[in-house]
């Protein structure tokens, strides 16, 4: 499949859900895969467990992303926000296109928030880091301006 055909998978319109590969990763909860789809899939001989979710990819500045996701069974994915902490990446692995996978590279998520609504459905806000607007003075430090740890 060519960038081409893969832009427009996903920007031309079409009244039919995208069925994403996603990957939820923490280096202590650990990793959940999940595909928007009614039965598993395996990419890279990894193991997608079905999930009903709503991706919706961020802006141009980073923005507006979301993640709605509502698992066969919530409890793993309750357990494993309850141990995420910061450190949490939310990956989109790739796409189904017909009987094949199709992967994707662009989408990787570090920041944002997570609340979970009345139906048991968990919601991921994603967020820009605003950190990485910070913007510092830059000094020289040299014999004459840092003369103690010259």
């Amino acid at each position: 499949m060519t960038a081409a055909q893969i832009y427009r998978l996903f920007f031309d319109g079409g009244n039919y859900a995208k069925q994403y590969l996603i990957k939820l990763s923490h280096p202590v909860a650990g990793t959940l895969r999940f595909v928007n789809n009614n039965q598993n899939v395996v990419f890279n001989n990894e193991t997608y467990s079905p999930a009903n979710f709503d991706y919706t990819r961020p802006d141009s500045l980073g923005g507006g992303g979301s993640l709605n996701i509502s698992a066969i069974d919530n409890a793993d994915l309750v357990e494993w926000i309850d141990k995420a902490d910061y450190r949490y990446m939310l990956t989109v692995v790739g796409i189904i296109n017909g009987s094949e996978v199709q992967e994707i590279k662009s989408y990787k998520h570090f920041y944002g928030s997570i609340s979970m609504g009345d139906n048991n459905e968990i919601n991921f806000t994603l967020e820009n880091d605003g950190r990485l607007d910070m913007q510092f003075t830059v000094y020289k430090y040299d014999t004459d301006l840092n003369k103690g740890n010259a």
